[in-house]
């Protein structure tokens, strides 16, 4: 049985030294380097500019389906990356819909005779709300010269003369009938200023044929002209006569009112065949009941406000010239507000917002201050905004910009909900407003079209009530597509489109090979390109710019590598200065000789405009005890829930290894060095792992690699993000301080297809100075940085000593029975303690 058990550890070292033969990546893996022979053209001004939307099919027919079904709630989402043209395949689709063709209208609004706080909306054919406007400013121009005329003729004054004669005849019969009642009794009517100094009418008695105030009796009394008696008789018929003057002036009063009346159906009947004619006009024009109401309404504001229309200090002459008469206020009343003019579309409008606040979306009222110091409006300062421009069409959006102010998008989504539309100003909105207008709300019909992120559209379409009926239509952009020799074709003819938009020199087949490895690049794979044509734009725009110092006619690869160069260092400040603390030692990064419980791993940053990648010492230490793994950037909140995650996977996959039959009895550590900001991902977990082996094993890692990977608790290495830029980063930092020919990095094997090194770095990798490792498991991981076979486990569980993990499992013993000879020693002491209480207490008895 011995004998058995030597052969098989001997069977597992030779499989263990066959794995050491670690598997290297060669120079043509690599990259993956466009041919010129992939283009058959000598420039691309040979070729027909792109017309067409590439690798969004999906979006499109999400789009076109919310075009085209105009269904309630079928509006649109948007979401992809910035620069996929989102935006212009939208337009796009838009522009060529053609089963969509609404019948558009004008809006209007015009003043509520009856309730001015509520003014009241009309809706015309398109074309019809200016010569609406247009018809009501010439109908009350035309009225206001013709019935001061009217006022001014012969027939008309007539017939006011005679109201006003018979007016005047009924005073004087009633007058008359007053002082023969009173004269027989010796008085006469008469008139007294009060204390105001306003005269009113009065009786008085008549003594010695003249006319005395009763006030005035004591004087002729005294001097013997009248008795006392005479005196009281005199003042009891002045009380009778006081009294019934004043009902005499009540009646006359009546009779003015009267008289009044009269002149004004005199005037109403005068004006009213005028009037009727030139509402009628109008009424015959524009047939609709809304309109036909508001013109009684109108007809009757105007029969009971004829003064407005009288002269007064202005001529008939100043009249005739300009039509105005006082102030124009007194005329707004009439005013017709045109708020949508659809006389120049002539299909569905597609309104672009590209400020969406409150107001610009759903209109105004417009207020001035006045002199009084008091806001006024009025129905002609109602202004729409682009949901009203966009009625009967569609309204794109910024997604991001709707929540830029408060209540825009509680708004869109009510106004979507209820098809309706009630413009407001927005303080009004939450009741900040004094003013209490109230406009006839409008009934809308739009598609709105919203382009944001997909995490805004996840949270919208998780918590926000209602968005599941209101955008049905989820548009999807992608960010990549498959490299392929029709992608290769339709990237030649975006160049040749962009080149003949913008007057730039066109390309030659190495410089679009060029922009297709960039692509690729962009992409983060071999077998994908961007479709981010708006990066691509730019970096032709970039490359026709470093074009124009040479002598050449058209941009080849070098003004594309040109461009690209100058892009990265016009953005790589960061880059460089992180660099510099490296090679300064004032961030400790080494590159050379062997370290127990420090690997190097590495990072990415990202600046929002580039990203580049830097290595990071990662340190392990251990000890007995039994709280597993600690993560210090845990323990300080500066990590992640993905890298806590990945540390908890790193305790399962060390309990999966090593404590299947025996208790882990162990405390490790483990840190990033100097980071002083969060952490997060799991990129690093697989440095991690190593970092911590080697720390319990005590064998040293080799500085000159670097590690990047995600693992899972299974030992299989997984694929990361950023894998170029972090094997660039730890090259250049190898590369300055001199390479060897043992440095490296190892990546995760499924990352190889996604290897867009630049030639530098492949150069050195060519020249065998320079090492890219592919692995699949942990066990190639380790044997790679420590030198030593892994390790095979036999049935038991027992890895062979001179492994790697076999010194992991030995140290782990020892540690376990460390552990258990603590446990023991504070066992005993603290029985010691209760033994030695216990005869304190006893001998304290005793005493």
């Amino acid at each position: 049985m011995e004998k058995s058990s030597k052969k098989s550890q001997k069977k597992q070292g030779e499989i263990q030294n066959i794995k050491l033969k670690h598997f290297e990546l060669k120079p043509e893996n690599l990259r993956w380097t466009c041919p010129n022979k992939f283009f058959k053209f000598k420039t691309t001004k040979e070729l027909q500019p792109l017309d067409q939307i590439v690798g969004q099919p999906r979006a499109i027919e999400a789009i076109r389906l919310g075009a085209e079904l105009f269904a309630k709630g079928y509006n649109v989402f948007v979401t992809g990356l910035s620069g996929t043209g989102r935006l212009t395949t939208v337009k796009r689709i838009l522009e060529n819909v053609t089963s969509h063709k609404p019948k558009l209208y004008d809006y209007v609004y015009v003043n509520n005779f009856n309730n001015p706080d509520e003014p009241r909306l009309l809706r015309l054919p398109k074309g019809k709300g200016k010569e609406f406007a247009s018809a009501m400013k010439d109908a009350i121009s035309y009225l206001r010269r013709r019935l001061p005329k009217l006022f001014e003729e012969d027939t008309f004054q007539l017939s006011r003369k005679k109201i006003i004669e018979e007016y005047q005849e009924k005073e004087r019969e009633i007058l008359n009938r007053f002082d023969e009642r009173i004269r027989p009794f010796g008085f006469v009517r008469g008139q007294i200023e009060n204390e105001q100094g306003i005269l009113q009418p009065e009786v008085f008695p008549l003594i010695d044929n003249k006319a005395v105030h009763v006030d005035g009796l004591e004087e002729y009394i005294s001097n013997g002209k009248i008795t006392v008696e005479q005196a009281k008789k005199i003042k009891d018929l002045y009380q009778i006569f006081h009294n019934q003057i004043f009902d005499l002036a009540r009646e006359g009063m009546k009779l003015m009112q009267e008289y009044r009346d009269a002149l004004a159906e005199n005037d109403k009947a005068a004006s009213s065949i005028v009037i009727k004619a030139v509402l009628d006009d109008i009424r015959s024009k524009f047939s609709d009941e809304k309109i036909a109401t508001y013109l009684d309404e109108v007809r009757d504001y105007i029969l009971d406000n004829l003064t407005i229309f009288l002269p007064s200090t202005n001529s008939l002459q100043q009249i005739d010239q300009t039509g105005t008469k006082g102030d124009t206020e007194t005329f707004q009343v009439f005013s017709v507000n045109v708020i949508l003019d659809n006389s120049n579309t002539d299909s569905a409008p597609v309104i672009i917002e590209t400020t969406p606040s409150f107001t610009n979306l759903f209109g105004t009222i417009e207020r001035t201050y006045d002199s009084s110091g008091y806001w006024r409006t009025d129905f002609t300062k109602i202004k729409a905004g682009a949901v009203l421009r966009a009625d009967q069409g569609y309204l794109i959006v910024n997604a991001i910009d709707l929540f830029s102010e408060q209540g825009v998008w509680q708004t869109l989504m009510r106004v979507l909900l209820y098809d309706k539309l009630e413009i407001q100003p927005y303080d009004a909105v939450f009741q900040l407003s004094q003013l209490h207008m109230k406009p006839e709300p409008i009934n809308v019909n739009l598609k709105v079209i919203i382009i944001g992120g997909q995490s805004l559209y996840q949270l919208l379409y998780l918590y926000e009530k209602g968005f599941k009926k209101i955008f049905k239509v989820h548009a999807q952009f992608d960010y990549e597509i498959d490299r392929s020799i029709e992608m290769l074709d339709n990237l030649a003819r975006f160049v040749c489109k962009i080149c003949n938009e913008e007057n730039l020199p066109h390309c030659t087949p190495d410089g679009v090979a060029a922009i297709a490895e960039w692509s690729v690049e962009q992409a983060g794979s071999q077998n994908k390109m961007t479709l981010k044509f708006s990066d691509i734009a730019d970096i032709i725009r970039e490359s026709a710019f470093y074009d124009r110092g040479s002598k050449r006619k058209y941009i080849n690869r070098e003004d594309v590598e040109k461009a690209i160069e100058m892009r990265m260092i016009r953005n790589n400040m960061l880059d460089e200065k992180l660099s510099k603390y490296i090679l300064e030692n004032d961030i400790l990064i080494d590159t050379e000789g062997e370290r127990v419980g420090q690997v190097n791993g590495l990072t990415v940053i990202d600046t929002g405009v580039i990203s580049f990648g830097k290595p990071a010492r990662i340190t392990s230490t251990i000890s007995t005890g039994t709280s597993g793994i600690i993560n210090i950037e845990r323990e300080v909140d500066m990590s992640g829930k993905i890298h806590n995650k990945g540390v908890l996977i790193l305790s399962g996959l060390l309990r999966e290894r090593f404590a299947q039959k025996k208790p882990m009895n162990l405390t490790a550590s483990i840190a990033f060095e100097q980071s002083y900001s969060g952490i997060d991902g799991d990129s690093a977990t697989a440095a991690e792992i190593y970092a911590i082996i080697s720390a319990i094993s005590n064998i040293p890692i080799k500085q000159t690699i670097a590690v990047t990977g995600s693992v899972n608790q299974k030992g299989d290495v997984q694929p990361i993000g950023g894998v170029n830029e972090k094997i660039v980063g730890f090259f250049e930092i190898c590369n300055a301080r001199g390479l060897n020919g043992k440095h490296g990095v190892i990546i995760p094997i499924q990352n190889v297809k996604d290897l867009m090194l630049p030639k530098f770095v492949i150069d050195k990798v060519k020249e065998k100075k320079f090492h890219i490792y592919p692995i699949t498991t942990i066990e190639e991981g380790v044997e790679i940085l420590m030198d030593m076979p892994a390790g095979i486990a036999d049935k038991e569980g027992n890895y062979p000593e001179n492994t790697i993990f076999g010194q992991v499992q030995k140290r782990l013993d020892e540690l376990r029975i460390a552990s258990k000879e603590l446990k023991e020693e504070q066992k005993n002491t603290k029985m010691k303690k209760v033994e030695s209480k216990e005869e304190e207490e006893k001998n304290e008895q005793k005493i």
